[in-house]
C-alpha cells in the first residue's frame, strides 16, 4: 500500500468520525466540542442548544458521507480502475465536504452563538482601537 492508500483510509476515517460525532451527539443530545465548537468556545456559549445540534447533525453527516465516498471512491480508483476523472471526482468529493463543514462551522457560529460573536466583535474592535492609539503614537 503507498501512500495514497493510507490518506484514502484517512478520509474513511475522518468521515466515519464526522459521521459517528454527529449521530452520537443527536442521539445524547450534547454537543460534540472537538468537531462542533471552535478552541475558544463552549456549550455555554451556545443560545439555542437544540437548533445548534439540529443544524450542525445534519450538515456534519452531510460532510462525513462526501467524505468517506470520496475516500471509497479513491481507494477503488487506486486499486481497481486507475481512472484520472476518478480521482478528481473524488478530489471534489473531498472538496465539497470540507466545503459543507466550514460553512456549517461558521453559520452555526454565527446563527446560534451570539455571545461568542458579540465577544469577538468587541476584541476586533478593541484590537483596532490599539492600533489606531499606537499610529498615533508613532506619528508624534
Amino acid at each position: 500500500m503507498g501512500m495514497g492508500g493510507i490518506i484514502d483510509f484517512l478520509f474513511l476515517a475522518s468521515g466515519g468520525y464526522m459521521i459517528g460525532s454527529a449521530l452520537m451527539a443527536k442521539r445524547q443530545k450534547s454537543v460534540a466540542a472537538n468537531v462542533m465548537l471552535g478552541k475558544n468556545m463552549e456549550e455555554k456559549d451556545i443560545e439555542d442548544k437544540e437548533g445548534f445540534l439540529d443544524y450542525m447533525c445534519k450538515k456534519l453527516l452531510l460532510a462525513g458521507l462526501l467524505i468517506m465516498a470520496a475516500g471509497v471512491i479513491h481507494l477503488a480508483n487506486d486499486y481497481y480502475f486507475h481512472s484520472t476523472l476518478l480521482s478528481w471526482i473524488g478530489i471534489a468529493g473531498i472538496i465539497a465536504g470540507l466545503a459543507v463543514y466550514v460553512t456549517a462551522y461558521r453559520n452555526g457560529q454565527r446563527r446560534y452563538m451570539k455571545r461568542w460573536v458579540e465577544r469577538q466583535e468587541k476584541q476586533r474592535q478593541l484590537e483596532e482601537e490599539i492600533a489606531k492609539q499606537m499610529k498615533q503614537r508613532r506619528r508624534k
